[in-house]
């Protein structure tokens, strides 16, 4: 019923009422005239209404004629109202029903989004135990996900549960509740992932029947199912494609310089050990593992005489083409539709502290978190991998450099999670004779050691044993001698 139809009823109402109210009020008041009359003995004066003997009849007659259609016209009014109350009531369970059915599915969408959640599909058919009131939920395909209720062994349930299923899939399309053969009742919806039919999301009970009401909150978790399942083969497909970009990208920066690989692979494998000690989200990690290893494809758009040459040895001219590489490899990156994180990490990860890095001079938090983790383990790796001139440092020594450093070419806190990776104490940054002090000695640590798969690789391995490493005096520290060890 809609709501002018009930206005109209309670209009009709209200005007039924008023006129019942009149006329009572009229006859109310002729009877007591005439209750006066006879008391005071006062005479009435002829009137043929009242005089005449069939005109009483016919007066009373109506009056009763009146009176009876109003009281059918109450009881016809109170039946509508009534109607319409029902019909109310019904409107209000349909939406109490639609809610529970949304909640359900957004708490359902919830999950299956969840990164947080290591099994969502198990948990999604675990609280549909509960909301739907069923003894079984399963979700059959290539393999089959089943859950039953406590006290329920899932090998006697899968047999109702391969029934439903089947007949389904035949069928093409939802079942209403209805019995199985192994006994109790079940409800199930097909499943298609990009028109194909997958899989069949099945719900079954050992008591009573599923209402439609039910059937169709089946059939909405069965969507948001199927949405999140061509939502992950999307992704896993972007997965591949950005697996197949790097792999363009690192072997056309390896065709140009030979030892790029190696080098993006070990600051990767450090970053993604210095994200973790940050606390850096997944999305974060990765994005920075991505940045580490294409962050010299800007060296793709240098000219062949200036591959391999360094700061040191290049012109004033040259020093500015070399410069820029941060710069086109952002570029590089936004062409290649990376994440804007990605891209501003790429040019900034020469950037250092106190403004004396390049491109753009930038100084502390200007410089973005990812380029500052870069900063760190780019300058670790290349102080301790050979390059063509020999110039080498061992990894005590770039710690040792590094620590220097700290506060005002690094970022303090990215140092002392970079030392966490690599298994050293921050207490021995001090300055004067504790540099030499052989129990500053930083302890590299390695996968093997820990067991632990966040912690990369580390190499050279250093011995823990003091004896073994012997003192080391460390220079001062400049942003020259940085890029002169680059």
């Amino acid at each position: 019923m809609k709501d002018q139809d009930i206005r109209g009823l309670l209009k009709r109402e209200g005007q039924l009422n008023a006129f019942s109210y009149t006329v009572i009020v009229v006859l109310l008041g002729m009877i007591l005239v005439l209750i006066l009359a006879a008391m005071t003995g006062i005479e009435i004066a002829d009137i043929w209404v009242l005089g005449d003997q069939i005109a009483r009849i016919l007066f009373v007659g109506l009056i009763l004629m009146f009176v009876l259609y109003m009281v059918d016209q109450q009881r016809r009014l109170r039946v509508d109202l009534l109607e319409a109350h029902g019909e109310l009531e019904l409107a209000n369970e349909h939406i109490s029903a639609a809610y529970e059915r949304l909640s359900f599915a957004q708490h359902t969408a919830t999950l299956m989004t969840s990164l947080s959640e290591t099994s969502p599909l198990e948990k999604v058919l675990s609280d549909s135990l509960r909301h739907f009131g069923a003894d079984a939920a399963a979700l059959v395909g290539d393999d089959v996900t089943l859950i039953a209720d406590e006290g329920l062994d899932a090998r006697e349930v899968q047999p109702a549960i391969m029934q439903v299923a089947l007949e389904s899939v035949r069928a093409g399309k939802a079942l209403a509740s209805r019995p199985v053969a192994a006994g109790g009742e079940a409800i199930a919806v097909p499943l298609r992932i990009r028109g194909e039919l997958k899989s069949v999301a099945c719900l079954w009970r050992s008591l009573g029947s599923f209402t439609s009401d039910q059937l169709e909150g089946l059939a909405l978790i069965a969507r948001i199912i199927e949405l999140s399942m061509e939502n992950r083969m999307l992704l896993g497909e972007v997965r591949d494609q950005l697996s197949g970009t790097l792999s363009v990208l690192s072997s056309l920066i390896e065709q140009r310089l030979p030892d790029s690989r190696r080098h993006g692979t070990r600051i990767a494998e450090y970053a993604i050990g210095v994200g973790k000690a940050l606390g850096l989200s997944a999305r974060e990690t990765a994005d920075l593992r991505v940045a580490a290893l294409i962050a010299d494809v800007g060296m793709l758009q240098l000219p062949t005489h200036l591959l391999g040459v360094s700061e040191r040895d290049a012109s004033i001219e040259d020093l500015g083409t070399l410069r820029m590489h941060p710069q086109q490899g952002a570029q590089v990156a936004r062409n290649a539709n990376f994440s804007e994180y990605i891209q501003e990490t790429i040019y900034a990860h020469h950037e250092l502290l106190d403004g004396s890095g390049y491109p753009r001079g930038l100084k502390g938090d200007q410089i973005p978190l990812g380029a500052r983790v870069l900063a760190v383990v780019i300058a670790y790796d290349s102080m301790t991998s050979a390059t063509d001139s020999g110039s080498r440092v061992t990894g005590v020594q770039a710690v040792a450099t590094i620590m220097r450093g700290a506060g005002r070419l690094y970022d303090a806190e990215i140092v002392r999670a970079f030392l966490q990776v690599v298994g050293h104490d921050m207490s021995c940054n001090a300055a004067g004779p504790a540099d030499t002090d052989p129990s500053c000695t930083p302890t590299f640590i390695t996968q093997s050691e820990t067991g632990d798969a966040s912690v990369p690789a580390i190499a050279p391995i250093i011995s823990p044993v003091c004896e073994l490493v012997p003192p080391i005096a460390i220079p001062a520290y400049s942003a020259e001698a940085h890029r002169a060890a680059l």
